[in-house]
């Protein structure tokens, strides 16, 4: 009688596809769930059968999935999620909060909001792990379509159809550049000196680069040359060395403007480009415990990053002077990181 492959489907092998998408070759993914790499070769060679296609491909770096590999690999890490979930619900009616929470990040909101969030919620939460992985937005929903990371911090202001968007914080894209290399008007450019300049791109699959090209397309602005850099820092660096002009949210650039490294300006007669940070969830899959418990510790921290933020570069018009007084009241907690 032939093995069906629901018949094959246990937790070790289940662990197994998701961990090899991880960690990109079968010795680290056995490692990872703590057995044998012949152990692993025999759940794969099972599976196979089972499924009647090859689910791993192998080539001079490690090993991959193949379509039918993610395909199966990413209803595993929905499973487990599934699973971990119950676990926390049962240790919640226990009075036990415990749990690992596989994150994923966009470069914005996981470099620049997401320690403060990390710090606020190891506190509140001690049993709680959190695993991070940050990359452009549009590879982190890759991953959590895969099941690699179960929620997401994502600028994406738009996803697949079989992932939720939940807006938690505005973002506004600001123009940065090195101060005094531009003829600013109370803080303002005319776009077409855009003509003469470098413009310092974030790379391919970054929501804020997406969002700036069809900003600028939809006015017919076209910079001189386009430099394309691997991440926001490199992008920062090169802006403060004069190199060109970059537009990149505010919580990237506000310690840079407010030391004086970059000088932050907007587009004179353009509306300011602004845009959400959202929490990306699977559809239809609810959230843990332990998650739900994260996107609230993160909603309340990030509205101390937003006032800083703002008071650094600007907040919308009508609001700035507010923001600056309660700014500086925050500034002591937001320097020791509480």
């Amino acid at each position: 009688m032939t093995t069906t492959l629901g018949a094959l489907w246990d937790t070790t092998r289940m662990r197994l596809l998701v961990e090899i998408g991880r960690q990109g070759s079968v010795s680290a993914a056995a490692r990872a769930i703590g057995i044998g790499q012949p152990s692993a070769s025999q759940h794969l060679r099972l599976l196979e059968a089972a499924a009647g296609q090859r689910l791993l491909e192998r080539d001079g770096r490690g090993s991959r999935l193949t379509e039918a590999g993610r395909v199966l690999a990413g209803r595993a890490g929905q499973a487990l999620a599934t699973l971990g979930a119950a676990e926390e619900e049962l240790g919640a009616l226990s009075g036990l909060q415990t749990g690992t929470i596989h994150l994923g990040a966009s470069t914005a909101p996981g470099v620049y909001l997401l320690p403060d969030t990390l710090g606020c919620f190891r506190r509140d939460f001690p049993g709680v792990t959190v695993e991070v992985e940050i990359a452009a937005s549009g590879e982190i929903l890759r991953r959590l379509l895969a099941g690699r990371v179960q929620l997401a911090i994502v600028g994406a202001q738009e996803a697949d159809h079989r992932i939720v968007l939940e807006p938690f914080l505005e973002d506004e894209i600001i123009g940065v550049a090195r101060p005094g290399q531009l003829p600013l008007r109370e803080g303002r450019l005319a776009p077409k000196r855009i003509g003469d300049l470098t413009l310092l791109a974030r790379e391919p699959g970054s929501s804020s680069r997406e969002l700036v090209e069809a900003w600028l397309s939809e006015a017919a602005i076209a910079p001189a040359r386009v430099w394309e850099l691997g991440s926001s820092e490199a992008t920062k660096r090169a802006a403060r060395e004069g190199l060109g002009i970059a537009f990149l949210s505010r919580y990237a650039v506000a310690e840079e403007v407010e030391r004086g490294d970059l000088e932050a300006f907007r587009l004179a007669g353009r509306p300011a480009l602004r845009r959400t940070f959202s929490i990306a969830r699977l559809a239809g899959r609810p959230l843990s415990p332990a998650e739900s418990g994260f996107v609230a510790t993160l909603t309340r921290c990030c509205t101390k990053s937003r006032t800083y933020a703002e008071a650094c570069v600007g907040a919308p018009a009508g609001h700035r002077s507010s923001a600056i007084r309660v700014a500086a009241r925050a500034a002591p907690s937001l320097s020791t990181g509480s």
